[in-house]
């Protein structure tokens, strides 16, 4: 058996182990009963492609919704937006900044994040009665507005923490609740010849009930359990086990391949797979997408469909700043 075939047999042992009835197709009886749904639609164009299994290898400014603690990995301040078009004209917005201090070689001590994820939709017919004619339109809109901070507290061990204020509006209505997430990242080295084996556990959206209109319902509370891995100088495979309070757990795993072009100079190839909507009829279970690296700015694409309901398309940007 060979390196790479090792190292895939231990992540898909990992993740079986650890949710043995994930891709099991099956609605949970609680599904529905959560409020502020967009707080899983996750953020940025790497992961989208990868079956949203980013929360073990997280390296970028993108961490701060996948995985906090992961912001350690960052020696230089990043700025990120990204951008998704879902179906029926739903749109999905997402900027970050971080800013590390406290760096030393590969990583850093202490490192503060900011961002905003936001997913509305224009232009919705009003009607009070049953008539084909609108009498006009309204806007729907929700947002997120988080402060993350990550610390190193051993050579293998990161943690994190996000606060969340949350706020709903639709037409003159609106509601606010108060969230956080705890994510702790750990790195065991040399486990497959050279190559570490990351690991990963978030705790999502803590807090408070929204309540809208007269109806209270409990944000959806997850757990995110993962693992990742370098197979090689180019290539990196990662495995997610989710569960929200209102769904079954589901997997997502991905693998990601980067090709050096020029010395400043790079792409990346990447492809996925996620089972939380495998009861959607359609096309929906693969995920692809690519990107290119030009000195200190990075582009990613990813085409994530969900099935008959349409496809979403992300573009996500990155850019990064010397720290001096």
């Amino acid at each position: 058996m060979t390196r790479m075939h090792r190292s895939l047999s231990l992540m898909a042992a990992f993740a079986v182990l650890l949710c043995p009835t994930a891709a099991r197709a099956a609605i949970n009886p609680g599904a529905g009963t959560s409020g502020a749904q967009f707080l899983k639609l996750g953020a940025g164009s790497r992961a989208g492609a990868m079956g949203e299994a980013y929360s073990a290898i997280a390296d970028d400014v993108y961490g701060v919704y996948y995985n906090p603690a992961a912001l350690t990995r960052l020696t230089e301040s990043q700025i990120a937006a990204a951008h998704a078009e879902h179906f029926q004209g739903i749109s999905y917005d997402f900027a970050a900044f971080a800013y590390p201090f406290g760096r030393e070689t590969g990583h850093s001590r202490h490192v503060l994040a900011g961002s905003i994820y936001n997913l509305s939709i224009a232009d919705i017919e009003r009607r009070t009665a049953d008539t084909r004619a609108p009498i006009g339109t309204f806007e729907a809109g929700d947002y997120a507005y988080t402060l993350s901070y990550a610390y190193r507290a051993m050579p293998n061990l990161s943690l994190g923490v996000s606060g969340k204020l949350i706020h709903e509006t639709i037409d003159s209505y609106s509601a606010s609740a108060y969230a956080a997430d705890l994510a702790a990242l750990y790195t065991i080295d040399d486990v497959f010849r050279g190559r570490p084996l990351w690991l990963s556990g978030v705790i999502k959206n803590l807090g408070t009930d929204i309540s809208f209109a007269g109806v209270t319902d409990p944000l959806p509370r997850g757990l995110v359990v993962g693992a990742g891995t370098r197979l090689s100088k180019r290539t990196k495979l990662a495995v997610d086990v989710t569960k929200y309070r209102d769904t079954n757990a589901f997997i997502g795993a991905g693998v990601e391949y980067l090709h050096p072009f020029t010395q400043n100079v790079s792409g990346a190839l990447r492809g996925g797979i996620n089972t939380h909507r495998i009861d959607n009829e359609g096309m929906n279970l693969m995920s692809f997408g690519a990107g290119i690296n030009f000195y200190r700015a990075g582009f990613d694409f990813a085409w994530v469909p969900y099935g008959d309901l349409g496809n979403t398309f992300r573009f996500s940007l990155v850019l990064r700043f010397a720290n001096k």
